[in-house]
């Protein structure tokens, strides 16, 4: 079986990442329908990842490797 997510629909980034982390951590197959993010957005996207990183605001893989045992 393979998902199809259209991450369009998904507004909160983090949100976005925490779904690829775990689709992508548990093995799941996906596709997604996203359309291609532009230059503006992509730099976006790194100032706010390094300010999340800078603000120790993140979890690590061990950390997503226990919460996920949870499940």
């Amino acid at each position: 079986m393979e998902l199809i997510i259209d991450f369009d629909n998904i507004q909160d980034s983090s949100k976005k990442k925490f779904l690829l982390s775990t689709l992508k951590f548990l093995g799941i197959k996906f596709k997604t329908s996203e359309n291609p993010q532009t230059l503006e957005e992509y730099n976006e996207d790194i100032e706010a990842g390094n300010a999340e990183i800078e603000m120790d605001d993140f979890i690590s893989a061990e950390d997503l490797k226990r919460e996920a045992a949870k499940w």
